[in-house]
């Protein structure tokens, strides 16, 4: 009797010093810390470990093809040679050769880069991005891997990009307000974008708003509303008065959906929501009824 007396108070002790140690630790007595739940890491993409950038080699201006770089593509252990020629057979095109056969890429005869990386790590191959100019700075970037011997051309985006904060930022163009480019990240073989919205490459700063503000109205930056200008705020159907001044900060995928929101001076957030153009759908040229340029009079489009 002894012994099982002293096994209970030697039990009773030890849910003592357990209690405590949970109340010194902010746990109630019943609550037992748990596992931190497991995680899975994010691939780590590298940024582009081979680069061509056409305009600065020598004697850029009389070049019509060359070799871009060797490169293992394919992960076999082999290098292969990649090489390019402009306007193949006349064609308004970009021809692109690697393992001996050729990928065409349509639409832009002027090459402006060329670089490999490795968009995700599962799959066996790396990838090849080649920009090109379609005509007046008109950027088209087209992701291009081998499979089954040769180039296979995947997603094409209308921008070209850079690799920053450990991913690839395209920057695509929007003419809702004007000629903008707005940015987002995407990730994959697939090139798949990150979000729906595209933040402006430039906002205005609250210095530049108060010192530079017939500049920024002159270059279409800051936008004067010629008449009342339905939009939503808070989700709201609302109204921006004749004569407010406001700025772009965003756009939505065109493919998704018309909106670009904007804020005025004083910092109101609105949407305005944009029609298709009957004649080429994700363009917009109107706002409800009336033509987009009839609200604004200052809104400046590029070629």
């Amino acid at each position: 009797m002894k012994r099982i007396a002293l096994l209970l108070l030697s039990l009773l002790l030890l849910v003592g010093c357990v209690g405590a140690g949970a109340k010194a630790a902010g746990l109630s007595p019943l609550q037992a810390p748990s596992d931190p739940p497991a995680s899975t890491p994010e691939p780590q993409h590298d940024g582009p470990f081979l680069s061509y950038h056409f305009y600065e080699q020598p004697n850029w201006e009389s070049i019509t093809s060359g070799t871009l770089f060797s490169c293992d593509l394919d992960q076999d252990g082999q290098e292969e040679p990649v090489t390019f020629q402009l306007r193949p057979n006349d064609e308004w095109a970009t021809a692109i050769t690697w393992n001996g056969k050729t990928t065409i890429i349509d639409g832009g005869e002027e090459l402006v880069s060329a670089e490999v990386l490795d968009l995700d790590p599962v799959s066996p191959w790396y990838n090849l991005l080649v920009t090109v100019d379609y005509g007046s700075d008109s950027y088209v970037t087209v992701e291009l891997h081998p499979e089954d011997g040769q180039l296979i051309l995947g997603k094409t985006i209308d921008g070209d990009y850079a690799w920053r904060e450990g991913a690839l930022w395209f920057s695509e163009r929007s003419d809702l307000l004007g000629t903008n480019f707005g940015e987002r990240s995407y990730h994959g073989d697939d090139l798949i974008p990150d979000s729906e919205w595209l933040t402006m490459s430039y906002i205005p700063t609250q210095e530049e708003l108060e010192t530079e503000q017939e500049e920024l109205i002159d270059v279409g930056s800051l936008i004067h509303c010629a008449c009342d200008v339905p939009c939503y705020i808070d989700g709201k159907p609302a109204t921006l008065p004749q004569d407010t001044l406001l700025y772009c900060v965003r756009f939505m995928d065109p493919n998704v959906d018309l909106i670009m929101e904007v804020c005025t001076l004083d910092g109101t957030i609105a949407q305005l929501r944009f029609f298709d153009d009957e004649d080429e759908p994700h363009e917009a040229d109107r706002i409800f009824t009336m033509e987009i340029e009839s609200y604004f009079d200052n809104l400046l489009f590029a070629d």
